[in-house]
């Protein structure tokens, strides 16, 4: 599947083949951080028009009801149902990595990763609980 995407110079082509060069490629935010995969793609279009990317899905609600039926619906249970939109808009470069325009914080992303950050933070032995 392709889709045209609006050009913005420098980053974005025009014509990205998004199975390849966006499906499952880790998402790094403004920082330069880790803050996700991309587990699917909203797209929009008319019959007969290339379809446009309007946004990238990430998190557990994206890809859950992709799987076998007793794992949809374990995976609720284990790793939750929250699913991010982030809009198309927020891309500024595709390549091995996506890189995004905003921090993850802003766009939603990796609270996960934060919240389990501040309490091994608090764990004896941790950077911080040193200090």
């Amino acid at each position: 599947m392709s889709a045209r995407t609006p050009s913005t110079g420098g980053g974005r082509p025009d014509y990205v083949d998004i199975y390849r060069q966006v499906l499952d490629h880790a998402l790094l935010d403004a920082d330069d951080w880790l803050c996700g995969i991309v587990d699917d793609i909203e797209v929009e279009g008319d019959v007969g028009e290339p379809l446009r990317v309007t946004a990238l899905l990430v998190g557990p609600g994206a890809w859950a009801s992709r799987l076998p039926a007793l794992f949809a619906r374990l995976v609720p249970h284990l790793f939750g149902t929250r699913c991010v939109r982030v809009p198309w808009s927020e891309v500024s470069v595709l390549g091995e990595q996506i890189k995004l325009r905003s921090r993850a914080a802003v766009l939603g992303l990796a609270t996960t990763d934060r919240r389990l950050g501040l309490y091994i933070a608090k764990l004896p032995g941790s950077e911080r609980s040193a200090k």
